[in-house]
C-alpha cells in the first residue's frame, strides 16, 4: 500500500493477519486496512511514548504473571496504547500464558483495539523482520534502545539467584548504583558504590517524584509491593544524564520484572510447603526404623542434617484467635535465611483444631532467633529434644503438653518468657497440669478447694501467702493487714481443706488447685513484692 504521503510503502494490518508463515489470529479484528508503520517487541509497563504512531507492539505477557486478574493493569496498557497511536497489540502464546489474560480482552474487546495472537512455534523476530523490513523509514533510536535495556534487564531472569542479578543489572545499566529497601529501610539487595544509607533517608522522608540529589549522585526512586510487602526501588549515578534519560524505564521495568520473580518464588514456595505437609505428616502417622535414613535424606532440601536433634512444635493464636497472616510467611522465611530445618503445616481448619500449625524444627543455634518471632503474636510449645525420627509421635504429644502449658503462660503473662515453652524446661508441677486428660481429674481438683472460693477474701489470702513463700509478715505487708488478722484467716482455712498449712502434703494440694492462681500473683509482682496494686 502507498501511504497518502504518497511515496513510502507500508503493510496494512489485514496484509499482516493474512500471512501464512507468521500464523496470526485475531481475538478482536482491527481495521484490515490500517497502514503499519513497524513491529517491535516490548514488555515494560508503560510503552506507549517508545513507539511511534501507526506501530505493532508484540508481547509475550511478562507483564501479567501473577496479575492477570488486575483489570486495571490491562485498562492502563490499552489506554497507553491507544494514546500513542499504536495500531495493534500482538500476543504470544505459550510462553507465559496458554491463552490472552480474560482481563487483556475484555479491555480490548472495551475499548475496541485490535488485538490479535502469535502461535507459540513463530518467534517475534519473524513477525518484526516482516513488517520492518517492507519499509524504507529509519528506526526509532528510542524505542531501539528502550528494547535493548529491556532485553538486557530480562536476562537475569535466568539465573540462580534472579533478583540478585536483576538489581546487579540495573546498577551496571545506569553506571551507578542500585538498591532494593524493605519498607523498614533494610537493604534487601544491593550494588555500587554509592550512598545507600544517605539514599534511604532521603527516599524516607519524602524526595518527591523524579531525579533527585544525595551529594554528587543523581538519585531516582519509586515504591513497589510484592506479595502483600512494600519495598522501595532506587537507581543513583554520578552521570546525572543517565538517571534522567533513563531512570524511568529502568525502574518501570525492574519493577515488573520483580513482579514476576515474586510471582515465580511464590509458585516454587507452594510447592515446596506442599511437599514439606507431606513429609511432616507421614512423620506425625509414624514410621519404621527401617525407613528413617530415607526419611532423613527426603528431609535434606528442608535444611535437616540426617541425625541431628529435632523438636516437634505445636503453636495457636492468642485467645484461639487466627494467627497473625504474615507470622508463618515470617517464620519460614526466617528459616530458609539462617538455615534452620524445619516443616510446617498449618491447621485450625475445622472446628476440632484450634487455629495454629505443627512443625519439626532443628534444635540449633538459631532456634532462639526463631522463637523471638512469636512474641505477642501466637504461643507454642516444644517437645523435648530427640534424634530418632520414629520417635516424632510421642515428640508431638509432648509438644502439645508444652502447647497447653503456653496458653496458660500467654493468657496469664506470666514469665519473661510467656507464650514459649521448652517441655525439657517446665518444672513437674506445671507438666501434671498439663497432662491432665479428663473433665474428672480437673474436678478433682477444684472440689479440694471449693469451700476456699465460696470466701473470695480468705482465697486471695491463702494465695497470696503461698505467693510469697509461706512468710506471713511479707503476706500481711501487701495485704495492708495485720499480721495477726492473716494468722487467722490461715487458721480458718486449715478448717476447711482439713489439714494444717506446715504439712507438705496440704501445701500440694492447694499449690496443685491454685497454681494458676499463684503464677498470676508472682508475674505480678513489682520491685520489692509490693503487689498491692492488684488490689
Amino acid at each position: 500500500m502507498i501511504d497518502a504521503r504518497g511515496s513510502v510503502p507500508f503493510l496494512t494490518l489485514g496484509e499482516i493477519a493474512a500471512a501464512p508463515s507468521l500464523k496470526v489470529a485475531a481475538v478482536v479484528a482491527g481495521d484490515p486496512a490500517r497502514s503499519i508503520t513497524g513491529a517491535h517487541t516490548s514488555e515494560i509497563h508503560d510503552p506507549g511514548r517508545w513507539f511511534e504512531p501507526g506501530s505493532i507492539m508484540l508481547t509475550t505477557g511478562l507483564r501479567f504473571v501473577g496479575a492477570e486478574d488486575d483489570a486495571g493493569l490491562a485498562q492502563h496498557l490499552v489506554a497507553s496504547l491507544r494514546g500513542a497511536g499504536v495500531a495493534a497489540l500482538f500476543f504470544g502464546v505459550g510462553v507465559y500464558f496458554d491463552r490472552v489474560p480474560v482481563t487483556l480482552v475484555a479491555a480490548c474487546r472495551a475499548g475496541a483495539f485490535p488485538l490479535y495472537t502469535v502461535a507459540a512455534e513463530v518467534p517475534f523476530y519473524v513477525v518484526e523482520n516482516f513488517v520492518n523490513q517492507s519499509k524504507v523509514s529509519p528506526d526509532s533510536y528510542q524505542l531501539k534502545r528502550a528494547m535493548r535495556l529491556t532485553n538486557d534487564l530480562l536476562e537475569a531472569m535466568s539465573h540462580e539467584d534472579p533478583t540478585r542479578a536483576l538489581i546487579s543489572r540495573l546498577g551496571a545499566t545506569c553506571r551507578g548504583t542500585a538498591v532494593l529497601y524493605e519498607e523498614s529501610g533494610r537493604v534487601v539487595e544491593s550494588t555500587g558504590e554509592g550512598p545507600v544509607h544517605l539514599i534511604w533517608n532521603e527516599v524516607q522522608h519524602g524526595a518527591g517524584a523524579g531525579a533527585f540529589d544525595v551529594g554528587r549522585w543523581k538519585v531516582m526512586a519509586r515504591p513497589l509491593v510484592l506479595r502483600g510487602n512494600g519495598y522501595r526501588l532506587a537507581v543513583a549515578s554520578r552521570n546525572a544524564g543517565v538517571v534522567e534519560d533513563l531512570g524511568e524505564v529502568l525502574l518501570e521495568t525492574t519493577q515488573r520484572l520483580l513482579g514476576a520473580i515474586s510471582g515465580i518464588n511464590q509458585l516454587a514456595m507452594s510447592r515446596e510447603r506442599h511437599e514439606g505437609i507431606q513429609l511432616l505428616t507421614a512423620l506425625q502417622d509414624g514410621i519404621p526404623g527401617s525407613r528413617e535414613l530415607r526419611f532423613w535424606e527426603r528431609m535434606r532440601p528442608f535444611r535437616f542434617e540426617p541425625y541431628t536433634r529435632l523438636r516437634a512444635a505445636v503453636a495457636q493464636g492468642l485467645d484461639n484467635a487466627p494467627l497473625p497472616p504474615a507470622l508463618v510467611p515470617r517464620l519460614l522465611e526466617y528459616a530458609g535465611r539462617s538455615g534452620l530445618g524445619l516443616l510446617l503445616a498449618e491447621s485450625g481448619r475445622t472446628p476440632e483444631s484450634p487455629p495454629g500449625f505443627q512443625a519439626v524444627v532443628s534444635e540449633s543455634a538459631v532456634l532462639d532467633g526463631w522463637l523471638q518471632l512469636f512474641r505477642g503474636e501466637a504461643s507454642i510449645g516444644l517437645s523435648e529434644p530427640y534424634g530418632d525420627l520414629a520417635a516424632t509421635p510421642e515428640a508431638f504429644r509432648e509438644a502439645e503438653t508444652a502447647a497447653g502449658i503456653a496458653r496458660r503462660a500467654a493468657a496469664s503473662g506470666a514469665g519473661r518468657e510467656a507464650g514459649i515453652v521448652r517441655l525439657d524446661e517446665v518444672d513437674p508441677v506445671s507438666w501434671l497440669l498439663a497432662r491432665r486428660d479428663s473433665p474428672r481429674e480437673a474436678d478433682k481438683l477444684a472440689r479440694y478447694v471449693d469451700a476456699l472460693r465460696r470466701d473470695p477474701g480468705l482465697l486471695r489470702t491463702v494465695v497470696r501467702y503461698l505467693a510469697m513463700d509461706m512468710d506471713v509478715a511479707r503476706t500481711a505487708e501487701s495485704l495492708f493487714l495485720h499480721g495477726n488478722t492473716v494468722r487467722y484467716r490461715l487458721r480458718k482455712a486449715e478448717e476447711l481443706v482439713g489439714g494444717r498449712l506446715s504439712e507438705a502434703a496440704v501445701v500440694a494440694n492447694l499449690y496443685l488447685a491454685l497454681q494458676e492462681e499463684i503464677a498470676a500473683e508472682h508475674a505480678a509482682r513489682v520491685p520489692g513484692d509490693r503487689i498491692d496494686k492488684i488490689f
